[in-house]
């Protein structure tokens, strides 16, 4: 059987989306005899090796209007948990899109924490209910390092477990299949902090999605990413940003082209909201704007960012003008040299250059496409 000859071998185990839930079901089901045969037959575990499982679950099925969402359950969800129950010393897990009912997930992960609570490292939770369902086994694996969930999965007692982890990266995940939730109270990051000061949060918008990152007050928030055609870069969302994230934001961007229309006037735009965010936010180093901005906008930007290191914009967004009314907080001799690169494109490039320390250029929209700062 192949099982029984390169089963020892198996390192990884990544079940990725299949339309056929026969296929998926049959073999989750020979997986788990498997291992029950092994067991019984005095054999003993047939895979010594394995440390990584991950399960994303085909949740979407197109339908003639568009695509219709179903989750798992029933049988498929009785066969998954019988072999959740059989893995062992597993470092790497994930479960994705299950889509389960609150009352069929709640308990999803209990023979996973029995088994592998000692070893697990990495641990990816994405859309496993259809209504925000916390799951407190994820502050429970003691000796994790990185965690990946949707925030309809997380509640203040999930946060406040995770203190007394060895959690370094937790990354809150969103995309059109979750659903919607409040943000965790802000007492509960304030207590996370005081027992683990060097976790860092990372906010993650991505996929064909029009509802609203989640933004959770006062987390110790490190990147703020959108990977989606449909979000507007606000000001309203922007201040919100800089007066949240101030000490602790190192990266914010929108990639991808936008599909929705972006205004044209200077007061309309986020190019004032862009601009504080540079100038509060005191650690950021990489900023991504797809967004219409004006060629002072880039120069003041690469100016008061102190710690900035890389600026990605598209070129046909940009602008060419000086908008920016004269400000008190500027001298002349800052206003003369806004006003004077930004005139000309090649003009703007250069004084930024300058700013960073090595050449910069802006990007056309090929090359703006391909930049992805998602590490998920």
């Amino acid at each position: 059987m192949m099982l029984h000859r390169i089963g020892h071998h198996w390192r990884n185990l990544i079940i990725q989306p299949l339309s056929s839930f026969y296929n998926l079901y049959e073999f989750i089901t020979l997986i788990a005899n498997w291992i029950i045969v092994c067991q019984q037959s005095n054999i003993g575990y047939p895979f010594p090796k394995l440390r990584c499982f991950r399960l994303e679950f085909f949740c979407q099925e197109q339908i003639v209007y568009g695509q219709h969402v179903i989750g798992t359950g029933g049988k498929f969800l009785a066969e998954l948990k019988a072999l959740l129950a059989l893995l062992v010393n597993l470092r790497d897990f994930e479960l994705s899109h299950l889509m389960l009912d609150p009352e069929e997930a709640v308990g999803l992960l209990d023979d996973v924490l029995v088994n592998n609570s000692g070893t697990m490292r990495f641990l990816r939770i994405i859309n496993c209910a259809k209504m925000p369902v916390p799951f407190l086994h994820v502050g429970l694996f003691f000796h994790i390092e990185k965690l990946v969930i949707s925030p309809n999965h997380i509640n203040e007692d999930v946060v406040y477990l995770l203190g007394f982890t060895q959690l370094r990266t937790l990354v809150l995940f969103q995309n059109e299949l979750t659903y919607s939730s409040a943000p965790v109270p802000w007492h509960a990051w304030r207590e996370m902090r005081a027992n683990a000061p060097n976790i860092r949060v990372h906010l993650v918008l991505s996929g064909p999605v029009r509802s609203e990152l989640v933004l959770q007050e006062r987390a110790p928030v490190s990147s703020i990413l959108y990977n989606d055609k449909y979000s507007i870069m606000d000001n309203g969302t922007l201040v919100f940003i800089s007066e949240q994230y101030s000490q602790t934001l190192e990266v914010f961007g929108h990639q991808l082209l936008p599909k929705v229309y972006r205004p044209r006037y200077f007061h309309d735009r986020p190019d004032s909201g862009l601009v504080l965010l540079a100038r509060t936010c005191t650690n950021l180093h990489t900023l991504c704007i797809r967004e219409r901005v004006s060629t002072a906008t880039l120069l003041i930007i690469a100016a008061v960012a102190k710690k900035m290191k890389f600026l990605y914009v598209r070129r046909n967004a940009i602008v060419l003008r000086n908008d920016w009314p004269l400000s008190l907080l500027w001298t002349s001799e800052f206003h003369d040299w806004v006003k004077d690169n930004a005139r000309s494109y090649e003009r703007t490039e250069t004084a930024i250059s300058k700013k960073l320390g090595k050449e910069w250029k802006m990007m056309i929209d090929k090359d703006f496409k391909a930049v992805d700062l998602i590490q998920v």
